[in-house]
């Protein structure tokens, strides 16, 4: 009875492994293909307001806390693929103020193996709104479909953002 009793208890534990094993793989790796880039808007704009640093066009120049200064702020001419992208939505950047939105990104070394008591104070990295899974994955999508590799923000590309207010918002581009 006892053998049979440990016998289960190993089983148990070396599923739980290989489970935990396949959801760090499923977490660093997600598939891309299903990223909606409407639903990623919606994250963009208003759940985690990525618009107050990046501005409306992604570019660091707009936006309430413009990040013009900071290198990799003008997502229009980053060079990640989508799972860099992914890697810095969901781990941030510590010691910068891009913040990072999966919630256990620095609990269980999902970020490069680190966690919180690996930094300095002063370098810990930020916390933002934690996203899912699929926020992340569509915010990439966004990202890809109408921001990283677009040049300078058009008028067109403005009203696409704006939706209702492009008279308003989007007038300084009209002849650009």
């Amino acid at each position: 009875m006892l053998k049979a009793l440990k016998l289960v208890a190993f089983g148990a534990l070396a599923l739980l492994c290989l489970s935990s094993g396949v959801l760090a793989e499923f977490i660093a790796k997600p598939d891309f293909t299903q990223g909606d880039a409407e639903k990623g808007k919606r994250v963009y704009q208003r759940i985690g307001v990525c618009v107050n640093c990046h501005g409306w066009p992604g570019d660091g120049m707009t936006g309430t806390n413009p990040m013009v200064h900071v290198q990799g702020a003008n997502l229009r001419q980053t060079q990640l693929d989508a799972q860099g992208l992914y890697d810095i939505i969901r781990c941030g950047v510590p010691g910068t103020q891009m913040p990072y939105h999966d919630q256990a990104s620095y609990k269980d070394g999902r970020c490069s193996g680190l966690v919180m008591s690996d930094f300095e104070a002063g370098q810990l990295p930020i916390a933002g709104k934690t996203f899912s899974e699929h926020q992340m994955v569509d915010l990439v999508a966004y990202l890809e479909k109408y921001v990283v590799g677009h040049g300078k923000p058009t008028y067109e590309e403005c009203a696409l953002y704006f939706d209702s207010s492009v008279d308003k918002s989007c007038s300084y581009l009209k002849g650009n």
